[in-house]
């Protein structure tokens, strides 16, 4: 199975975490996220797609992205119960919902991939300005 670089680092990140805090470590699925799409009233403008195993730190901001193309009449995701690890994003557009979903992932990733780039270089300076890390 090939990741992204991005994605083995925040799964190795992960991993670290849950050895340090003393958590039980499950390995069984690397891959956790399923998706369920529903489309609406044989339209492909307008479609649900439900995430298992993500909620508002991915709804948010997905759902924010995704406005930001002007093909998208709406866009809105909900998180039908708190005690259930699922999200379910909404989006109708005037052209294909499922692809406007995977540009909507594709740009939050490279927001995502730039913003660890600028922390990276920002702690590459200060580790340059104080080698000792004071």
């Amino acid at each position: 199975m090939s990741f992204h670089p991005r994605d083995a680092f925040i799964l190795h990140q992960e991993y670290i975490q849950r050895l340090n805090e003393g958590d039980e470590v499950d390995t069984s699925a690397e891959q956790k996220v399923e998706l369920n799409l529903q489309r609406h009233a044989d339209s492909e403008s307008a479609a649900t797609v439900t995430f298992s195993h993500e909620d508002h730190t991915l709804g948010n901001p997905l759902r924010h992205v995704i406005m930001e193309d002007p093909s998208v009449t709406s866009a809105g995701y909900a998180i039908p119960h708190p005690l259930e690890a699922k999200m379910q994003l909404h989006v109708q557009s005037s052209e294909y919902a499922v692809e406007t979903v995977a540009k909507g992932l594709e740009r939050l990733a490279a927001i995502c991939d730039e913003t660890l780039k600028s922390f990276n270089a920002c702690v590459e300076a200060i580790s340059a300005e104080d080698p000792e890390g004071h």
